[in-house]
Parts: C-alpha cells; structure tokens; sequence
C-alpha cells in the first residue's frame, strides 16, 4: 500500500486521502460494521503519515485526531461529531490538493 501511495504526486495522494475521509464520513453514517471503520481509519492515518512532503501542523493535527477516534471507538453518542469532522478534514485536504 506504501509503495503504491507514495508513487502518485502529491495531488493525487491528497485526494485519495480525502476520498477515505469521504468514506469514512459514509461508512459511519450508515453503521458499517465498526471493525472496518477501525480499520479505515488506521489507514487513513498511515496516509497522513506518508503525506510527508506536504505536511502541515493542521495535517499532523489531522492524524493525531483520527488516532484518538480510533483507540476510542465505537462511541456511540459520537458517530455524527466524527461523520462530521471527517467530512470536514477530506474537504479542507481537497482544497489543499488544488484538486477542486
């Protein structure tokens, strides 16, 4: 997965990072099974990981939240709060992409 990420330009692998934000913001909303989201959101935060010639301290905050969320979830009351901000996070990443 590494390999593959890294290949693309910065551009592409912004977007494809805010692509599994997007997911991410579905697959809560529609109570997908809670071991995939944990799972989608490891993956997200190794994409941010490997994000590193665009690294930003807001991408880094980014991750370091998405990590949180992960050793915390499910929290039932709080679907809709990260459905939210993981909606937010892939449209701010999609303008830092210059792909909109």
């Amino acid at each position: 997965m590494h390999e593959r990420f890294i290949r693309d330009g910065s551009s592409v692998r912004l977007g494809n990072l805010a692509s599994n934000l997007l997911r991410l913001n579905k697959w809560i909303l529609m109570r997908h099974n809670d071991e995939a989201i944990v799972d989608l959101m490891r993956e997200i935060a190794w994409l941010m990981e490997w994000s590193g010639d665009v690294a930003s301290v807001e991408l880094a905050d980014m991750q370091r939240e998405i990590c949180r969320w992960r050793r915390s979830w499910p929290i039932e009351q709080t679907r809709h709060i990260l459905a939210l901000r993981a909606s937010r996070m892939s449209n701010r990443i999609l303008e830092w992409s210059g792909l909109l």
